[in-house]
This record gives C-alpha cells, sequence and structure tokens, in this order.
C-alpha cells in the first residue's frame, strides 16, 4: 500500500476509532470508502492490494464502522457494471452469511446469489443475536425492495467475502500480539515481567507464528486478484482457513496471557477477539475451507506434491 495512503487510513482509524459517525464521516470525506471505485465515477480506482490493506487496517483497529463492507460491496457493483452509491453499505452473500452487518445503519445492501448481483435499500430492523461485537440484521426481507441488479462475469462472492474476512481477521491479530506482548512486559509476577517466564514466552512466541503464517497466505491470496476474472480458489481458501485457525488460537492465548482482565469490558482486548470470533466463522471457519482444500486435491489429476507447489514439485 502507499505510504501515504497508509498513514492518512491509519491515523483517522486511530483517531475516531471510538467515535462511529466521525468515524465514518471523515473516511467518507477523504474517499477512502470508494477506493475501489473509478476515477471516472468519482472514485480512486486503487489496485486490490491497496484496498485489501485497507480491510486489514480496518481489523487491526477494530473499526466500528462498516468500512470493509462497504469496500467490498464497491467491488461486487463494479463488477456488475452498477453503479456504487454513497454511504454506508452492507453485503449479504447468500448461503454463507447469518445476517447482514451493520445492516441497521447501512443505507445500501449488496446481495449475491451466484454471479446474480442487486442492490437493496438497507436499514434492515430486525437485529440477529450475534458473538460478534459489531450489529447483525436479519436479511431475510431483502428481496422486497431491490433498485438494481445486474451478472458478475464469475462466481466471486463467497471468495472474495471470506477474502476480506481474512484480511481483518489478519489487522486484528497484529493488534492483539502487539495488545498482549506490551501487557506482559509491564506486569509482573515474583518480581519479574510475565516475559521473563518461559511458559508466557512459548505462547507469545506461538501467537506471533500463527499471525505470519496467516498474513503470509492473505498476502499471497491478494497478490491473484484481478478485475473482471475468476478468483484463485485454493488460494483463498488457505489464507480464510489459515487466518480462521489462528483467529482461535491467538484469541486463547491472549485472554490466557491477561487473566481476568482481558475478560473485562473496560479492557480493550475483547474488542478484537468478539469480533476475531465472528470472524473466523463468517464466509465459512476452517473446517468449512479446510474440506474445499482436500476436494481439491482429490480431484487434481496429477501428484498433489504438484498441486502445493505448481511447478512439479521441482
Amino acid at each position: 500500500m502507499e505510504p501515504m495512503l497508509q498513514e492518512t487510513a491509519a491515523r483517522i482509524l486511530t483517531d475516531l476509532r471510538n467515535d462511529a459517525d466521525a468515524l465514518w464521516s471523515t473516511l467518507e470525506e477523504n474517499g477512502l470508502t470508494r477506493a475501489w471505485v473509478s476515477e471516472e465515477d468519482g472514485g480512486f480506482g486503487l489496485t486490490p492490494a491497496d484496498g485489501f490493506g485497507l480491510i486489514r487496517l480496518a481489523g487491526a483497529h477494530a473499526a466500528p464502522v462498516p468500512f470493509a463492507e462497504t469496500l467490498v460491496a464497491t467491488w461486487f457493483l463494479t463488477e456488475a457494471n452498477l453503479p456504487a452509491p454513497s454511504g454506508q453499505m452492507s453485503i449479504f452473500i447468500d448461503g454463507v452469511q447469518r445476517g447482514a452487518p451493520f445492516g441497521e445503519t447501512a443505507e445500501h445492501v449488496v446481495r449475491v446469489h451466484g454471479r446474480s448481483v442487486s442492490l437493496h435499500r438497507g436499514r434492515l430492523n430486525e437485529p440477529i443475536d450475534s458473538v460478534g461485537e459489531d450489529p447483525l440484521s436479519d436479511a431475510s426481507k431483502l428481496s422486497d425492495d431491490i433498485i438494481e441488479t445486474s451478472q458478475i462475469g464469475a462466481d466471486i462472492g463467497v471468495l472474495f467475502g471470506a477474502l476480506a474476512r481474512a484480511a481483518q481477521i489478519c489487522g486484528a491479530l497484529d493488534a492483539v500480539l502487539d495488545l498482549t506482548i506490551s501487557f506482559a512486559e509491564q506486569r509482573e509476577q515474583f518480581g519479574r515481567p510475565l516475559t521473563k517466564f518461559q511458559a508466557i514466552q512459548h505462547l507469545l512466541s506461538e501467537m506471533g507464528a500463527e499471525a505470519a503464517a496467516a498474513g503470509a497466505a492473505i498476502d499471497a491470496a491478494v497478490a491473484s486478484v484481478r478485475r473482471d476474472c475468476a478468483l484463485d480458489e485454493t488460494a483463498i481458501a488457505v489464507a480464510k482457513h489459515r487466518a480462521s485457525m489462528a483467529a482461535g488460537i491467538v484469541s486463547e492465548h491472549a485472554h490466557q496471557v491477561h487473566g481476568a482482565i482481558g475478560y473485562t469490558q473496560e479492557y480493550e482486548l475483547g474488542r478484537f477477539t468478539r469480533r476475531l470470533w465472528r470472524w473466523r466463522e463468517d464466509f465459512g471457519g476452517e473446517t468449512f475451507w479446510a474440506n474445499a482444500l482436500g476436494r481439491a486435491a482429490l480431484a487434481e489429476p496429477g501428484p498433489l506434491w504438484q498441486m502445493i507447489t505448481k511447478d512439479g514439485g521441482k
């Protein structure tokens, strides 16, 4: 991601993270919510990597607004040659979501069913209970209010949504790791910082390894994304599987290191882990994508090693 873009987005997400209305207004004023919209339609026309970089930053700051969802919604709309409206948007992919995130505040909802993309009016007023920090709304009545509909060239809804969530998870993993290391360095037990204890060092090193592995898988998947092209299902399956698995391990270890304080509302850790617990299952959890990888391996005519390396094992 361009350094200036990253710096601007990070500053906004940091300074306004506790004021959802001001945060959204500032993101919109700076054009960040239309990063994937073409310049001709009032956007920046940024690369896929830049957009996913913004989504990762949103996860790293536990943004309490549908920043990631709006970016993904604009991608679907532009792929279907539909105009992308301004304002907050949510997404709903048939078959893999319990409800529409931020549906109560979203002015529009983009629904994807196979290759069909439809734009609906938002403000879904029937909430759904969720373990996550962000609100979830019942999307069963979306078909009552369609604005426009069109088709995309490939069935990308589930894959693109999974990669976006994986990017958010990756950002949140980095934040949880930093928070946990800082706490362990400051907290003392028996006259020594927690980081001096071998058991704590083991937990922190495993957290770091999980975050790094997830980040590498996501970077590889993002690098394969192209406009108007089918997505690399194997790369995205690996990325979401690895990110979802890391979300469970890192959250568990972080709460072990923090002890009781990690479960309090006043402490920051829960803002991330509650989101991680839901994002872990969004657009398919680790089991869903492990099964997809298994089916792909069984269907591959050549040796498994060739499928893994894509270079004949050389």
